[in-house]
């Protein structure tokens, strides 16, 4: 079974998704986010490797197997552009296993639902656990400046970009 993704995607771009997704998996690949970019006439598709680092030759297999999809379904009018992509270093973060491998890394999390009347935090992830990420609270002048938020509770998710993502 698939693990659960946050998806902030349009009802177009979900089904797009749900059309692609399957091949990608038998390719190694999973879907992190897609977006229509409809001002730049841009479909992008952002994804990374279930093991390993995504390169440009990845990027080219996807679009091999995503194309005819694409086209057979009549998803996109013609003139648009697909982009294939890595998420990136300061990437958004939309699986357990996402946060999981980012622990000790600061990150900016918008809510769905108000944990103790703030909407959005920003801070180190020091665990998860139970189906919450633990989160320090940066902005906070509490000494027990930690936050407990249910994955399910999350919007939107992404690594600050920092010299600890660089690896300097």
């Amino acid at each position: 079974m698939e693990e659960h993704r946050i998806n902030n995607e349009t009802l177009e771009e979900s089904k797009i998704s749900s059309l692609i997704e399957f091949e990608l998996k038998e390719l190694g690949y999973l879907i992190v986010q897609v977006k229509i970019n409809s001002h730049e006439r841009a479909l992008q598709i952002m994804m990374e490797r279930i093991s390993g680092e995504l390169n440009i030759n990845d990027c080219t297999n996807a679009s091999r197997v995503i194309m005819p999809v694409i086209e057979s379904n009549r998803l996109l009018p013609d003139n648009y552009r697909i982009e294939i992509s890595s998420p990136g270093i300061d990437r958004i973060l939309v699986r357990k296993k996402d946060f999981i491998q980012n622990i000790g890394n600061e990150i900016k999390v918008e809510l769905i639902e108000k944990i103790e009347n703030k909407k959005s935090y920003r801070g180190e992830i020091f665990g998860f656990q139970e189906d919450c990420l633990l989160l320090t609270d940066a902005k906070s002048t509490d000494i027990n400046n930690k936050v407990k938020i249910p994955f399910q509770n999350i919007n939107k998710a992404k690594l600050v970009f920092s010299n600890k993502l660089l690896k300097l």
